[in-house]
């Protein structure tokens, strides 16, 4: 296994045949093999020789080393030099790639007919366009078509690799791999019926009437077959309001108090632009007794045209993500000035948009609610995940920090994956947000409070008597927050003594990064309301997915952030210090269901896959969820103004 220093932790590449070191044969460096995906049973053919590929050729760093060193002593609380941050010139100066280092890389494309198309700012990558056959001579290998997930997409069919005259400038290349770092957004919401449900066009068994979901726990009841000595549950929760998860995580008071979030900008990052989101807000704000956006406080930066439309799911399928994040940090904090940032795309455009906010100093604060969906360990996922390691790195130098929700998928073993978490949650400069069950009674008060795992045990009504599909608690995992230890990752300096060995050192003898970090209401059963407007009508309802978490923390963050001396910046090591004081931990409650509206399921929070809630640190909440001291502690650590 090659281990290459790129973080607080090393990220450990899985090598392919040949990538370990330089062919003395040719002199050339292997970059690594093509992806899982590329095999021979998939193969449609070769990628015609004059179709042009776009691509990325990450430029290495070679002052990892001393930028770790760096931000260690700049986001530790205990250190004399805490929140002494960089302004982006001074990082870009101290830091970043040489000039030299880029044209030694824009002379080796040049040479073999590529077309540079670009420097990103910071000197991080190189863009380029050629033709595959160019591509194919410049890489040493052969761009094949494959199927794959329902599309014809190109990738290398063998190991690439470059001159070992060039390989101490080159850390990767991105973007040789149709599709493969496309990112997708994450929203949950309640169902009535899974799609998993039995069919039964006039079932023999009735069902009951239907019932309806309730404004507090308790409320409405279902019939379902008899399952724990009861045959009547509760339903699930309609959805909550922002003041409500103010008042759940002791924050209402300090909002009372002017502590809004006022100065600080929070910046949300998501493919495309919903064009009704301020205005959507601004109804939401004022539908759940809030106050909208004050003139000027909400702002969007546009990166460019959109684009990738049928890859990334379309514009509108982003608009709820964008819709929930929005409104999320403005229900959090509702004096924080938001800048939504619109990527072109849900591939490299989220890279650029990314980049702008860290080279422009754009924000202190951004919120991240999309990801890939599980560790990566292919040659143009690792060049991708240097690439954004060097962005999320210089982020914490300038004292911003990245949120990033860890998942609706669990551990994602239920996508066939070996249990890890999700990507870019674990790299160990963001923060990685998990998702819990807030269970709030009729006074507001907090009836019980799991980790989000959502498991269902269907009912068959096809018979005479209506009966559970599977032995309790059933077998139809819904989702669930994401979480676990993972695979690329070595552990940060900052989880040591933190995290169980159980957990760190759950892949064998070496510690690695678990995640997440911290964690909020992310259940759609007991979710938050939204409003967006759809084909010119505006519905109030309710989402979750830690897609509402990762917001939530964010804007929570803002509160803790207005009175201090210093940006809370890269926000993990001030965590990890106040966790035993302002994060309240969430421990096991096992037990409590709930039931459909319809009447189709008995659903059982916190459980359904393999992650466990846990006493302590655990890889569903991470240390807990924000408590009434929560913005004291942040405050005692940074200083006040």
């Amino acid at each position: 296994m090659l281990t290459v220093a790129v973080t607080a932790g090393a990220l450990l590449l899985t090598t392919f045949a040949g990538s370990a070191a330089a062919n003395a044969a040719d002199s050339r460096h292997s970059l690594g093999g093509a992806p899982s995906w590329a095999t021979a049973g998939h193969r449609q053919g070769a990628v015609p020789g004059g179709q042009r590929i776009p691509f990325r050729v990450v430029v290495k760093n070679p002052h990892q080393q001393s930028i770790d060193a760096f931000i260690k002593d700049v986001t530790d609380p205990k250190s004399k030099d805490y929140g002494k941050y960089l302004t982006p010139a001074q990082y870009d100066a101290r830091f970043g790639p040489s000039a030299a280092d880029v044209k030694a890389v824009e002379s080796f494309l040049t040479s073999q007919g590529i077309s540079v198309t670009g420097v990103a700012q910071g000197n991080k990558w190189v863009e380029a366009s050629g033709t595959a056959a160019q591509v194919n001579k410049a890489f040493d290998t052969s761009l094949s078509t494959y199927s794959h997930n329902g599309r014809k997409q190109y990738a290398p069919s063998s190991s690439i690799s470059v001159p070992a005259s060039v390989a101490g400038v080159i850390s990767g290349v991105t973007g040789l791999a149709q599709g493969q770092t496309v990112r997708t957004p994450g929203t949950e919401s309640p169902e009535a019926t899974p799609s998993g449900a039995p069919a039964a066009s006039a079932p023999a068994a009735a069902k009951p009437p239907a019932s309806q979901c309730s404004d507090y726990w308790g409320e409405y009841q279902q019939t379902l077959p008899e399952a724990y000595g009861q045959t009547s549950f509760n339903t699930y929760l309609c959805g909550v309001t922002p003041a409500q998860l103010r008042k759940t995580y002791g924050t209402a008071s300090a909002v009372a108090k002017g502590d809004t979030g006022k100065g600080v900008t929070v910046a949300i990052l998501d493919a495309y632009a919903n064009p009704t989101m301020l205005s959507d807000a601004n109804q939401t704000a004022v539908a759940v007794g809030d106050k909208p956006f004050a003139a000027g406080q909400y702002r969007e930066h546009i990166m460019g045209a959109f684009g990738m439309q049928d890859a990334c799911q379309g514009e509108a399928g982003w608009n709820g993500e964008e819709a929930l994040d929005v409104e999320s940090v403005h229900g959090m904090a509702p004096g924080a000035n938001v800048l939504y940032v619109g990527a072109t795309d849900c591939d490299t455009g989220l890279d650029d948009a990314a980049n702008w906010v860290v080279e422009t100093h754009a924000a202190s604060i951004v919120s991240n609610s999309y990801s890939w969906g599980s560790e990566p360990t292919d040659a143009d996922s690792q060049a991708e995940i240097q690439l954004e390691h060097s962005i999320w790195a210089q982020a914490a130098a300038e004292g911003i920090g990245f949120y990033f929700s860890s998942g609706d998928d669990g551990d994602t073993v239920i996508d066939g994956q070996n249990p890890q978490p999700e990507y870019m949650a674990s790299d160990p400069y963001v923060t990685g947000v998990g998702g819990t069950s807030e269970i709030l009674g009729k006074n507001d008060q907090l009836v019980a409070r799991t980790g989000w795992e959502t498991l269902f045990d269907l009912v068959d009504y096809s018979g005479d008597t209506p009966v559970y599909e599977d032995p309790l608690p059933g077998s139809y995992f819904y989702g669930g927050a994401g979480g676990g230890t993972s695979q690329l990752f070595t552990q940060p300096w900052y989880q040591s003594g933190k995290v169980p060995n159980s957990l760190s050192q759950a892949r064998g003898a070496t510690k690695m990064r678990t995640v997440p970090d911290i964690a909020a209401d992310a259940d759609p059963y007991t979710g938050m309301y939204y409003g967006i407007t759809t084909d010119g009508t505006f519905t109030l309802t309710s989402l979750g997915g830690t897609s509402l978490a990762c917001p939530l923390i964010a804007g929570i963050q803002a509160l803790a952030q207005q009175n201090r001396r210093v940006a809370i910046g890269f926000a993990n090591p001030l965590l990890y210090q106040v966790g035993g004081v302002g994060i309240s931990d969430v421990t096991p409650h096992p037990g409590i269901h709930f039931a459909s509206t319809a009447g189709s399921y008995l659903g059982t929070f916190d459980a359904g896959d393999t992650q466990k809630t846990t006493y302590g640190y655990d890889d569903e909440t991470g240390l807990g969820v924000p408590n009434g001291s929560f913005i004291a502690a942040e405050l005692a650590a940074g200083g006040k103004r």
